[in-house]
């Protein structure tokens, strides 16, 4: 069978630390520590499963780790096809929430070593979706690998949906490093920091505008006002939150990896991008209302 969806990314192992107040420098602060699976890229490949998607996931993991991470994949339906790394331990994060707020101690481990150059799609044609996030990019001198890939997609009438990912690691390489990287993908997903550092616009729609003027489809996430979307050349579109749990806010780790798995299930049911980024919204509203970036258990369909 040949998988509808591709991603390429990310696979770590999130310490996720959530406090019971504001942390306490040379003392002892309260915490709820929990270690989960995680990564940008793979947090929405198990969304994805999670939806009924057929998903090929390609990664990287350190030797003692492969097993443990193929079997959570496979929780979801994934296919997931992991290259093995002798030198680097799996990448590790240490995630520290504090209400509506993350704060990310990055280690990429493993996750730096990826190589892409010899991937064969499933049943050797292009996938009609490929996602990718701005982490496999940042602390690479050489994507080649990766923007081949990607111009394989697209060459066939596929879409290739890109994360920016991080506003700090942006910062750290520039806009214009972005946007030669971006031109290669068909839909671009910012959150409202990174979209205003790639753009300049502190205006939500501006920069959405924006960012669609180099030629991509655009998306800016908001949190809890939903997100705005944007055709190139066309204006910017508002789309409202939806609605949380009836706890509210749990946690907001994963909210834009469940985003963009939400999104890609409507563009492959053959929905334009407005609605597609409706489905968005509804999927990081259900992530953010329970506790961890990934889906609680598979979903029935």
């Amino acid at each position: 069978m040949t998988h509808r969806v591709v991603i390429v990314g990310d696979v770590i192992d999130d310490v996720h630390v959530v406090t019971e107040g504001p942390i306490r420098p040379d003392t002892d602060t309260l915490a709820d520590i929990t270690v989960r699976p995680g990564g940008s890229a793979a947090n929405t490949a198990c969304w994805l499963g999670s939806l009924g998607d057929s998903v090929t996931f390609y990664g990287r993991v350190g030797r003692d780790d492969v097993a443990r991470h193929r079997v959570e994949f496979e929780r979801f339906g994934v296919d997931a096809a992991l290259q093995v790394d002798e030198s680097y331990s799996t990448g590790t994060i240490i995630v520290i929430v504090q209400g509506s707020t993350r704060t990310m101690l990055s280690d990429r481990g493993a996750n730096l070593t990826l190589d892409v150059s010899g991937l064969d799609f499933p049943g050797e044609t292009p996938p009609e979706v490929l996602h990718l996030t701005g982490y496999s990019f940042f602390h690479r001198d050489d994507t080649s690998d990766l923007l081949r890939l990607m111009d394989r997609v697209t060459a066939a009438g596929g879409d290739v949906v890109l994360d920016a990912s991080s506003r700090g690691f942006l910062s750290d390489r520039g806009a214009e490093w972005w946007w030669n990287i971006a031109r290669h993908a068909t839909i671009v997903r910012a959150n409202e920091d990174e979209a205003e550092y790639l753009t300049g616009h502190s205006d939500d729609e501006k920069a959405c505008a924006a960012m669609a003027a180099h030629g991509v489809m655009a998306v800016v996430t908001l949190a809890e006002q939903g997100a705005v979307c944007a055709e190139p050349g066309g204006p910017a579109t508002r789309v409202a939150p939806a609605s949380l749990g009836p706890e509210g806010l749990v946690d907001p780790t994963g909210a834009g990896d469940a985003f963009s798995a939400g999104l890609i299930h409507a563009r492959l049911a053959g929905e334009d991008l407005v609605e597609a980024v409706k489905s968005g919204v509804v999927v990081s509203a259900q992530a953010v209302s329970q506790q961890g970036s990934r889906p609680l258990s598979p979903q029935t369909h």
